[in-house]
Protein backbone atom coordinates (compact mmCIF):
# COMPACT_ATOMS: atom_id res chain seq x y z
CA UNK A 1 0.00 0.00 0.00
CA UNK A 2 2.98 2.29 -0.48
CA UNK A 3 4.24 2.11 3.10
CA UNK A 4 7.96 2.13 3.66
CA UNK A 5 9.67 -0.52 5.80
CA UNK A 6 10.35 1.70 8.88
CA UNK A 7 6.61 2.26 9.32
CA UNK A 8 5.83 -1.46 9.01
CA UNK A 9 8.53 -2.21 11.58
CA UNK A 10 7.14 0.38 14.00
CA UNK A 11 3.64 -1.05 13.62
CA UNK A 12 4.78 -4.63 14.15
CA UNK A 13 7.20 -4.15 17.03
CA UNK A 14 6.63 -0.84 18.77
CA UNK A 15 2.87 -0.30 18.79
CA UNK A 16 1.85 -3.36 20.89
CA UNK A 17 4.37 -2.45 23.58
CA UNK A 18 3.38 1.23 23.37
CA UNK A 19 -0.28 0.36 23.82
CA UNK A 20 0.38 -1.65 26.99
CA UNK A 21 2.70 1.01 28.42
CA UNK A 22 0.40 3.96 27.68
CA UNK A 23 -2.67 2.10 28.89
CA UNK A 24 -0.97 1.25 32.17
CA UNK A 25 -0.02 4.92 32.65
CA UNK A 26 -3.48 6.22 31.67
CA UNK A 27 -2.01 8.13 28.69
CA UNK A 28 -3.73 6.43 25.77
CA UNK A 29 -5.79 8.10 23.03
CA UNK A 30 -8.88 8.36 25.23
CA UNK A 31 -6.85 10.57 27.56
CA UNK A 32 -5.42 12.62 24.68
CA UNK A 33 -2.19 10.63 24.55
CA UNK A 34 -0.27 8.81 21.84
CA UNK A 35 -2.32 6.57 19.46
CA UNK A 36 -1.96 2.78 19.63
CA UNK A 37 -1.32 2.15 15.94
CA UNK A 38 -2.25 3.12 12.38
CA UNK A 39 -5.29 2.40 10.21
CA UNK A 40 -6.16 3.32 6.61
CA UNK A 41 -9.41 5.03 5.70
CA UNK A 42 -9.09 3.65 2.17
CA UNK A 43 -9.29 0.10 3.50
CA UNK A 44 -12.15 1.02 5.85
CA UNK A 45 -14.18 2.47 2.95
CA UNK A 46 -13.60 -0.58 0.77
CA UNK A 47 -14.58 -2.92 3.60
CA UNK A 48 -17.76 -0.96 4.23
CA UNK A 49 -16.68 -0.17 7.80
CA UNK A 50 -17.06 3.60 7.49
CA UNK A 51 -19.24 6.01 5.57
CA UNK A 52 -17.15 7.72 2.91
CA UNK A 53 -16.05 7.83 -0.69
CA UNK A 54 -12.83 7.38 -2.64
CA UNK A 55 -12.97 10.28 -5.11
CA UNK A 56 -9.89 9.19 -7.02
CA UNK A 57 -7.65 6.18 -6.49
CA UNK A 58 -4.60 8.10 -7.63
CA UNK A 59 -4.11 10.90 -10.16
CA UNK A 60 -2.66 10.95 -13.65
CA UNK A 61 0.16 13.45 -14.03
CA UNK A 62 1.50 15.00 -17.25
CA UNK A 63 4.66 13.56 -18.80
CA UNK A 64 7.84 14.89 -17.22
CA UNK A 65 10.18 17.02 -19.33
CA UNK A 66 13.76 15.91 -19.93
CA UNK A 67 16.11 16.69 -17.05
CA UNK A 68 13.20 17.47 -14.78
CA UNK A 69 14.05 18.62 -11.28
CA UNK A 70 11.15 16.43 -10.14
CA UNK A 71 13.49 13.51 -10.81
CA UNK A 72 16.88 15.13 -10.26
CA UNK A 73 16.16 16.38 -6.73
CA UNK A 74 15.63 12.79 -5.54
CA UNK A 75 12.48 13.43 -3.49
CA UNK A 76 10.17 11.30 -5.69
CA UNK A 77 7.71 14.18 -5.97
CA UNK A 78 6.21 12.69 -9.11
CA UNK A 79 6.26 9.17 -7.69
CA UNK A 80 3.17 9.21 -5.47
CA UNK A 81 0.49 9.30 -8.15
CA UNK A 82 -1.14 6.32 -6.38
CA UNK A 83 -2.23 8.52 -3.46
CA UNK A 84 -6.03 8.19 -2.89
CA UNK A 85 -8.27 11.25 -2.67
CA UNK A 86 -11.08 10.45 -0.23
CA UNK A 87 -13.38 11.58 2.54
CA UNK A 88 -15.06 9.82 5.45
CA UNK A 89 -17.59 10.54 8.18
CA UNK A 90 -17.13 9.33 11.75
CA UNK A 91 -19.35 9.84 14.79
CA UNK A 92 -17.72 10.68 18.13
CA UNK A 93 -14.31 11.06 16.49
CA UNK A 94 -11.26 11.78 18.59
CA UNK A 95 -8.62 14.19 17.22
CA UNK A 96 -5.17 14.21 18.82
CA UNK A 97 -1.99 16.25 18.97
CA UNK A 98 -0.99 19.52 17.35
CA UNK A 99 -1.76 17.97 13.94
CA UNK A 100 -5.27 16.87 15.11
CA UNK A 101 -4.99 13.39 13.61
CA UNK A 102 -8.21 11.43 14.09
CA UNK A 103 -8.38 7.90 15.45
CA UNK A 104 -10.68 4.93 15.03
CA UNK A 105 -12.55 3.07 17.77
CA UNK A 106 -9.38 1.15 18.66
CA UNK A 107 -7.23 4.23 19.15
CA UNK A 108 -5.37 3.84 15.86
CA UNK A 109 -4.30 7.00 14.01
CA UNK A 110 -5.39 7.68 10.43
CA UNK A 111 -2.71 6.94 7.82
CA UNK A 112 -4.10 9.44 5.31
CA UNK A 113 -4.38 12.24 7.90
CA UNK A 114 -0.64 11.82 8.55
CA UNK A 115 0.19 11.97 4.82
CA UNK A 116 0.82 8.27 4.37
CA UNK A 117 4.51 7.53 3.83
CA UNK A 118 5.31 10.51 6.09
CA UNK A 119 3.13 9.12 8.90
CA UNK A 120 5.86 8.09 11.34
CA UNK A 121 7.17 11.67 11.48
CA UNK A 122 3.83 13.17 12.48
CA UNK A 123 3.73 15.20 15.73
CA UNK A 124 0.96 12.93 17.07
CA UNK A 125 3.67 10.41 18.03
CA UNK A 126 5.42 13.04 20.15
CA UNK A 127 2.50 13.72 22.49
CA UNK A 128 3.70 13.81 26.09
CA UNK A 129 1.34 12.74 28.83
CA UNK A 130 -2.44 13.19 28.67
CA UNK A 131 -4.53 16.19 27.63
CA UNK A 132 -8.01 17.35 28.68
CA UNK A 133 -10.82 16.57 26.26
CA UNK A 134 -12.86 19.29 24.54
CA UNK A 135 -16.18 18.25 23.02
CA UNK A 136 -17.55 19.89 19.88
CA UNK A 137 -21.18 19.33 18.91
CA UNK A 138 -22.38 19.28 15.31
CA UNK A 139 -20.53 18.63 12.06
CA UNK A 140 -16.88 19.57 11.61
CA UNK A 141 -14.02 19.12 9.19
CA UNK A 142 -10.39 20.13 9.66
CA UNK A 143 -7.56 21.83 7.77
CA UNK A 144 -5.12 21.26 10.62
CA UNK A 145 -2.09 19.09 9.94
CA UNK A 146 1.65 19.05 10.52
CA UNK A 147 2.01 21.09 7.32
CA UNK A 148 -0.55 23.84 7.90
CA UNK A 149 0.63 25.03 11.30
CA UNK A 150 2.84 28.07 10.85
CA UNK A 151 2.98 30.83 8.27
CA UNK A 152 4.00 29.04 5.09
CA UNK A 153 2.08 30.24 2.03
CA UNK A 154 2.77 27.12 -0.04
CA UNK A 155 1.64 24.65 2.62
CA UNK A 156 -1.49 26.62 3.47
CA UNK A 157 -2.68 26.63 -0.13
CA UNK A 158 -1.62 23.18 -1.30
CA UNK A 159 -1.89 21.15 1.93
CA UNK A 160 -4.63 23.13 3.64
CA UNK A 161 -7.16 24.82 1.38
CA UNK A 162 -7.19 22.03 -1.21
CA UNK A 163 -8.84 19.74 1.36
CA UNK A 164 -11.93 21.92 1.01
CA UNK A 165 -12.60 20.34 -2.38
CA UNK A 166 -14.53 17.77 -0.32
CA UNK A 167 -16.77 20.40 1.30
CA UNK A 168 -19.72 19.93 -1.12
CA UNK A 169 -19.96 16.32 0.11
CA UNK A 170 -20.49 17.43 3.73
CA UNK A 171 -23.60 18.93 5.39
CA UNK A 172 -24.13 22.63 4.68
CA UNK A 173 -23.65 23.53 8.34
CA UNK A 174 -20.23 21.82 8.58
CA UNK A 175 -17.76 24.05 10.38
CA UNK A 176 -14.02 24.15 9.73
CA UNK A 177 -11.15 23.72 12.19
CA UNK A 178 -8.02 25.73 11.34
CA UNK A 179 -4.65 26.14 13.05
CA UNK A 180 -4.37 28.87 15.69
CA UNK A 181 -2.86 32.22 14.73
CA UNK A 182 -3.58 32.12 11.01
CA UNK A 183 -1.49 34.63 9.01
CA UNK A 184 -3.29 37.39 7.07
CA UNK A 185 -3.03 35.62 3.70
CA UNK A 186 -4.79 32.56 5.12
CA UNK A 187 -7.58 34.64 6.63
CA UNK A 188 -7.95 36.54 3.33
CA UNK A 189 -8.21 33.29 1.36
CA UNK A 190 -11.01 32.03 3.61
CA UNK A 191 -12.86 35.33 3.26
CA UNK A 192 -12.59 35.19 -0.52
CA UNK A 193 -14.10 31.69 -0.43
CA UNK A 194 -16.95 32.95 1.75
CA UNK A 195 -16.00 30.64 4.61
CA UNK A 196 -14.68 33.01 7.27
CA UNK A 197 -17.83 32.69 9.40
CA UNK A 198 -17.54 28.88 9.50
CA UNK A 199 -14.02 28.77 10.88
CA UNK A 200 -12.84 27.98 14.41
CA UNK A 201 -9.22 28.12 15.52
CA UNK A 202 -8.23 24.84 17.16
CA UNK A 203 -6.02 25.67 20.12
CA UNK A 204 -6.67 22.31 21.79
CA UNK A 205 -4.79 19.05 21.22
CA UNK A 206 -7.58 16.67 22.22
CA UNK A 207 -11.01 17.03 20.63
CA UNK A 208 -14.05 14.77 20.69
CA UNK A 209 -16.28 15.70 17.74
CA UNK A 210 -19.90 14.66 17.39
CA UNK A 211 -19.77 14.29 13.59
CA UNK A 212 -16.33 14.49 12.00
CA UNK A 213 -15.97 14.71 8.24
CA UNK A 214 -12.40 13.82 7.34
CA UNK A 215 -11.29 15.70 4.22
CA UNK A 216 -8.33 13.73 2.90
CA UNK A 217 -5.35 15.53 1.35
CA UNK A 218 -5.49 15.60 -2.44
CA UNK A 219 -1.75 14.79 -2.63
CA UNK A 220 1.28 14.26 -0.45
CA UNK A 221 2.95 17.53 0.46
CA UNK A 222 5.27 18.85 -2.24
CA UNK A 223 4.05 16.34 -4.82
CA UNK A 224 2.40 16.88 -8.19
CA UNK A 225 -1.25 17.62 -7.50
CA UNK A 226 -3.44 18.14 -10.62
CA UNK A 227 -6.72 17.95 -8.70
CA UNK A 228 -5.61 20.44 -6.06
CA UNK A 229 -4.22 22.92 -8.59
CA UNK A 230 -7.40 22.80 -10.67
CA UNK A 231 -9.58 23.29 -7.58
CA UNK A 232 -7.58 26.30 -6.37
CA UNK A 233 -7.73 28.09 -9.72
CA UNK A 234 -11.44 27.42 -10.15
CA UNK A 235 -12.29 28.38 -6.57
CA UNK A 236 -10.57 31.75 -6.88
CA UNK A 237 -12.19 32.60 -10.18
CA UNK A 238 -9.45 31.97 -12.72
CA UNK A 239 -10.91 30.94 -16.10
CA UNK A 240 -9.73 27.69 -17.72
CA UNK A 241 -8.26 29.56 -20.69
CA UNK A 242 -7.25 33.05 -19.56
CA UNK A 243 -5.66 35.63 -21.81
CA UNK A 244 -1.87 35.69 -21.84
CA UNK A 245 -0.10 37.95 -19.38
CA UNK A 246 2.22 40.88 -20.06
CA UNK A 247 4.21 41.43 -16.86
CA UNK A 248 7.81 40.37 -16.18
CA UNK A 249 8.00 39.61 -12.46
CA UNK A 250 11.03 38.86 -10.33
CA UNK A 251 10.13 37.42 -6.92
CA UNK A 252 12.38 38.91 -4.29
CA UNK A 253 13.22 36.91 -1.18
CA UNK A 254 14.89 38.23 1.95
CA UNK A 255 15.74 36.09 4.92
CA UNK A 256 18.38 34.05 6.66
CA UNK A 257 18.00 31.00 4.39
CA UNK A 258 17.80 30.50 0.60
CA UNK A 259 18.62 34.11 -0.21
CA UNK A 260 20.94 35.85 -2.69
CA UNK A 261 23.82 37.67 -1.02
CA UNK A 262 24.04 40.22 -3.86
CA UNK A 263 20.26 40.62 -4.14
CA UNK A 264 20.34 44.40 -4.54
CA UNK A 265 22.77 44.12 -7.47
CA UNK A 266 20.53 41.53 -9.13
CA UNK A 267 17.37 43.58 -8.60
CA UNK A 268 18.99 46.74 -9.95
CA UNK A 269 20.10 44.91 -13.11
CA UNK A 270 16.64 43.44 -13.69
CA UNK A 271 14.87 46.74 -13.05
CA UNK A 272 16.96 48.25 -15.84
CA UNK A 273 15.41 45.62 -18.16
CA UNK A 274 11.85 46.57 -17.17
CA UNK A 275 11.34 43.76 -14.66
CA UNK A 276 9.03 44.34 -11.71
CA UNK A 277 10.67 43.48 -8.41
CA UNK A 278 7.96 42.08 -6.13
CA UNK A 279 8.11 40.79 -2.58
CA UNK A 280 4.91 38.70 -2.26
CA UNK A 281 5.12 38.86 1.52
CA UNK A 282 4.25 42.57 1.34
CA UNK A 283 1.08 41.94 -0.67
CA UNK A 284 -2.30 40.74 0.50
CA UNK A 285 -3.52 37.39 -0.77
CA UNK A 286 -5.85 39.08 -3.25
CA UNK A 287 -3.06 41.35 -4.49
CA UNK A 288 -0.79 38.36 -5.10
CA UNK A 289 -3.49 36.61 -7.09
CA UNK A 290 -4.23 39.70 -9.21
CA UNK A 291 -0.54 40.39 -9.82
CA UNK A 292 0.53 36.94 -10.92
CA UNK A 293 -2.45 36.20 -13.13
CA UNK A 294 -1.04 38.95 -15.37
CA UNK A 295 2.44 37.42 -15.59
CA UNK A 296 4.18 36.62 -18.85
CA UNK A 297 7.42 35.49 -17.26
CA UNK A 298 8.24 34.83 -13.61
CA UNK A 299 11.71 34.48 -12.12
CA UNK A 300 12.62 34.01 -8.51
CA UNK A 301 14.54 32.31 -5.75
CA UNK A 302 13.22 29.00 -4.45
CA UNK A 303 10.81 29.82 -1.63
CA UNK A 304 7.13 30.13 -0.76
CA UNK A 305 6.69 33.19 -3.00
CA UNK A 306 7.13 30.90 -6.01
CA UNK A 307 3.78 29.32 -5.09
CA UNK A 308 2.25 32.20 -7.04
CA UNK A 309 2.99 30.43 -10.32
CA UNK A 310 -0.41 28.88 -9.43
CA UNK A 311 -2.18 32.01 -10.66
CA UNK A 312 -0.18 32.63 -13.85
CA UNK A 313 -1.73 31.93 -17.27
CA UNK A 314 -0.95 28.40 -18.51
CA UNK A 315 2.25 28.39 -20.55
CA UNK A 316 3.95 31.13 -18.52
CA UNK A 317 7.74 30.97 -18.56
CA UNK A 318 9.15 30.33 -15.07
CA UNK A 319 12.82 30.52 -14.06
CA UNK A 320 13.62 29.28 -10.56
CA UNK A 321 16.97 29.72 -8.83
CA UNK A 322 17.61 26.66 -6.70
CA UNK A 323 20.38 26.38 -4.08
CA UNK A 324 22.40 23.22 -4.58
CA UNK A 325 22.15 22.48 -0.86
CA UNK A 326 18.34 22.61 -0.85
CA UNK A 327 16.75 21.01 -3.90
CA UNK A 328 12.99 20.62 -4.02
CA UNK A 329 10.77 20.53 -7.10
CA UNK A 330 7.42 21.46 -5.54
CA UNK A 331 7.03 24.57 -7.71
CA UNK A 332 8.00 22.73 -10.87
CA UNK A 333 5.19 20.32 -9.97
CA UNK A 334 2.68 23.18 -10.12
CA UNK A 335 4.14 24.34 -13.43
CA UNK A 336 3.93 20.82 -14.84
CA UNK A 337 0.17 20.72 -14.20
CA UNK A 338 -0.38 24.16 -15.75
CA UNK A 339 1.82 23.66 -18.79
CA UNK A 340 4.31 26.35 -17.76
CA UNK A 341 7.81 26.33 -19.21
CA UNK A 342 9.72 25.83 -15.96
CA UNK A 343 13.51 26.15 -15.92
CA UNK A 344 15.50 25.38 -12.77
CA UNK A 345 18.97 26.87 -12.40
CA UNK A 346 21.06 25.11 -9.76
CA UNK A 347 23.31 27.60 -7.94
CA UNK A 348 26.24 27.04 -5.64
CA UNK A 349 25.18 27.70 -2.06
CA UNK A 350 26.22 27.39 1.55
CA UNK A 351 24.63 24.99 4.04
CA UNK A 352 21.73 27.41 4.60
CA UNK A 353 20.95 27.66 0.90
CA UNK A 354 22.33 31.19 0.50
CA UNK A 355 23.61 31.93 -3.01
CA UNK A 356 25.48 34.52 -5.03
CA UNK A 357 24.18 35.03 -8.57
CA UNK A 358 25.99 36.79 -11.40
CA UNK A 359 23.72 39.66 -12.48
CA UNK A 360 25.10 39.57 -16.03
CA UNK A 361 24.58 35.82 -16.39
CA UNK A 362 21.09 36.17 -14.95
CA UNK A 363 20.15 38.82 -17.52
CA UNK A 364 21.46 36.60 -20.32
CA UNK A 365 19.44 33.60 -19.14
CA UNK A 366 16.25 35.60 -18.83
CA UNK A 367 16.73 37.41 -22.12
CA UNK A 368 17.26 34.10 -23.95
CA UNK A 369 13.58 33.22 -23.77
CA UNK A 370 12.11 36.71 -23.64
Amino acid sequence: MGRRWPQRTVEKLAFPALRRWRGWRGEGPEQGGVPFGIFQEKQEIRAGLVNGRIIADGQSIPPLPERSELIACGLRQAGYDWWPVLWTRRASARLLGSSLVHTDLYGHACYEAMYGPQATGDPVWRIIGSHPETELAGSWTSLVSRWTRGRNYYHWLTDGLTRLLHLPSFPEDTKILVPPGLPPFALDSLKMLGLADRVREATEEHLLIENYHFAGPSALTGCVNPMGVAWLRKSFGLPPKPAGGHRKIFISRQGTTRSVSNLREVEHALAADDWEIIDPGRLSFGEQLETFKQARIIAGIHGAGMTNVLWAPPGTRVVEFMPRSFRNACYEGISLVLGHSHQVLICQSDSRGNMQVSADQLRQVLAAGD
